[in-house]
């Protein structure tokens, strides 16, 4: 059981490190950031958990980590999806027109 609560904790780290360079670059939030860091935290949370859960059954350790990678790529797109705008389009629309 420890070992699954310090893969879910590092697991966290990219989605957590997502948000805070989501809130220094695309700072405008409003008081929504209030709610929405919470509610990102908690889903990111409860999907690594079941994912944790669901791939113990799994015996390959390979397919194990594929799953994870995958499964850690969805928490920061939902990180990046649920953050807060509040008078300027979405993040994805303003990374999407961002020219480099």
């Amino acid at each position: 059981m420890r070992k699954l609560v310090i893969i879910l904790f590092l697991s966290l780290i990219p989605s957590i490190a997502t948000m805070i360079l989501l809130i220094k670059f695309f700072p405008f939030t409003g008081l929504a950031r209030v709610i929405t860091i919470p509610i990102t935290l908690f889903v990111n949370v409860i999907f690594l958990a079941f994912t944790l859960f669901i791939t113990q059954k799994i015996k390959s350790k390979v397919l194990k980590s594929l799953i994870l990678a995958v499964v850690i790529l969805i928490t920061i797109f939902v990180a990046t999806i649920l953050h807060p705008q509040e008078y300027l389009p979405s993040v994805i629309t303003q990374l999407r027109e961002m020219e480099f």
